[in-house]
């Protein structure tokens, strides 16, 4: 590195700051999790126990899935534009995540069968791969 050259701060790179509020957010998400499973029984509060799980759940899963598929992506590809990975990323996380809650809730409920959620997956991958045409459009 050139003397001359400043050196450039993590925080001064774009989706750096973007995985550090994703990944902060994920933090509290799971605290906020382990705090409902402990805290709260469904079978007394049922009406508060069970939308604050799912909500919780779902922010959890959408920061982690986000986080572990930037970093295979990064790890895979052959460009260095992470912003767009990250962009990428957090959408499939938020896909991901919404299909995992639906099948928790369809398991809860004594409804999940392998067609259901062969369906779900199969609605969830063909939404990805709709909205993923539209990008390259753009």
């Amino acid at each position: 590195m050139p003397e001359n050259e400043p050196r450039r701060k993590l925080l001064d790179i774009p989706h750096f700051r973007v995985l550090l509020i994703i990944a902060f957010a994920t933090l509290i998400s799971w605290a906020a999790w382990f705090l409902v499973i402990w805290e709260l029984d469904p079978f007394t509060a049922a009406s508060l126990a069970l939308p604050l799980f799912f909500a919780s759940s779902l922010l959890a899963f959408s920061g982690t899935f986000t986080l572990m598929l930037f970093f295979l992506k990064r790890w895979r590809a052959g460009d260095h534009i992470y912003l767009k990975h990250v962009t990428i990323s957090l959408r499939q996380g938020i896909l991901l995540s919404i299909c995992t809650c639906i099948c928790l809730l369809l398991l809860m409920l004594g409804l999940l069968r392998i067609w259901n959620g062969l369906l779900l997956v199969i609605f969830m991958m063909l939404l990805e791969f709709y909205l993923s045409s539209k990008d390259e459009l753009n």
